[in-house]
Formats: C-alpha cells, structure tokens, sequence
C-alpha cells in the first residue's frame, strides 16, 4: 500500500481578551467591512457619539499589520467598546480571510456564553437591489422574532443571500437559539456610504432607546468617504488587498 503524508492541521485561535466583568443581558453592536463600508462606519461612530470606554480586543493569529495613532493612543485593527449594556466591538480593519470565518464563530460564542441578551448586527445591502420606498432589509434569527420587536415588511427577499462574516454568526446565534438580527441598509457598492450607516444607526437607537443625532454624520458625508477611501487605499497598496 502507498504510503500517503497528511500535513497536520494547524488551529486558529482568536482570543476575547476583556475586562472581568458581567456582560449578561448586555447588546452587542458590531458591523463588518462590506457594502458602503456600512458597518464600520456605523459602529465607529456609535463609539465615539457614545463616548463608549474601550474595555478589551480580539487577538487573531494573523492581525493586518496597521494600527491608527489618535490623541488617545493606538487604535488596534479590533476593540470592544463598552457603554452601560451596550457592546460595540469595532473592527478597524477585516480579518484575514483565512481566520474570517473563526473570528466570527469566536465572537458569536462569546456573546452566548457570556449570556448577552441580544446582538445587533450592520451591513450594507447593494442599492442596485431596492425596489420600493423601504431604505432597509433585516435578517434575523427565530429566537428574535419571538420577541416583541418585529420588524415587519422589511425582510430580505428570499432570492437574496447574506454573505461572509455576518452570515456566520447568525448562523451560529440560529444553531444556538440566541435572539440576533442584522439591520441591512441599501448603500452603495462602489464607494462609502455615511447615509447608509446612519439609516441603521438610526433603528439601532429605536431597538435600544438611545438618542444619537446623526445629522453631523449627514453633514460630513463627503469628508468622511474620503478618508474612508484614502485608508482603504492605502492598505491594499500595503498588502495587496489581502485586508480590504
């Protein structure tokens, strides 16, 4: 018989690394890069409109190699911001593609153990798709929608798939019986979308009674794609798109 050599697997690891604390009945807030840059945009804003405290990161084996430099201090590619029980964990750049689909598992499984009490999820829906007045489609788990918080007649459409990141870990919260949804914004596909975000920004603070004004976030839309663009094109031009 031939004798075949099986490369040993090599496991991933992503570590929550957080303040010890209780995050039971707390909301998660998070958005990946996508459509419009939606989620990032959203959950940046969110932090600083807040005035949210950085509490921990998410530790990956291979993290982009790009850190942001603030009057406060570094920015890491991923940190958990915290405001009473809200959650919002900011990611300054994507995972690598090869840990993509762990990051999300490990993210989802923190928020069910730690027996967070619901998780809101942004990404950006591809205008060229809108076909009525509505400026938003959700997604969400069964868990959900057995609460009282329903969002009707604003369901994505059956032919219409949610992909990467997003679609994991709502897979994991319906595997796992955990109330989840994702608020999907029309936006554009070829550049980045304040507006966008500030739609789902907007039905966030319906969902948890916050009062955000995202007039200043409308206001500087065009200032805002800019440096948005100029930070996406400096990072593939860094390394070769592997992060964008």
């Amino acid at each position: 018989m031939e004798e075949v050599n099986i490369e040993p697997v090599v496991k991933l690891t992503v570590n929550i690394n957080v303040h010890r604390g209780s995050y039971r009945n707390a909301t998660l807030i998070t958005g990946f890069h996508g459509i419009g840059e939606t989620g990032y945009i959203a959950t940046s804003f969110l932090v600083q409109a807040l005035k949210a405290k950085r509490i921990g990161f998410i530790e990956v084996d291979h993290p982009p190699p790009f850190v942001n430099s603030t009057p406060e201090g570094i920015v890491t590619p991923f940190e958990i911001y915290r405001k009473s029980k809200l959650i919002i964990v900011k990611l300054e750049f994507s995972p690598h593609k090869s840990e993509e689909a762990e990051f999300a598992r490990a993210l989802s499984s923190w928020v069910i153990k730690e027996r967070f009490k619901e998780a809101i999820m942004v990404g950006g829906l591809d205008s060229r798709f809108k076909t009525e007045n509505s400026k938003l489609r959700v997604v969400s788990t069964r868990a959900f929608n057995s609460g009282a918080r329903v969002f009707e007649g604003q369901r994505l459409e059956e032919e219409l798939f949610v992909y990467g990141p997003l679609a994991i870990m709502l897979s994991e919260f319906e595997i796992h019986d955990f109330p989840a949804i994702a608020i999907l914004p029309y936006a554009s596909s070829v550049r980045p979308d304040p507006a966008a975000a500030a739609v789902a920004i907007r039905n966030i603070c319906k969902m948890c009674d916050l009062k955000v004004d995202v007039s200043e976030l409308e206001r500087d839309a065009e200032e805002i794609e800019a440096e948005i663009e100029k930070k996406m094109e400096q990072t593939q031009k860094s390394f070769q798109g592997m992060f964008v």
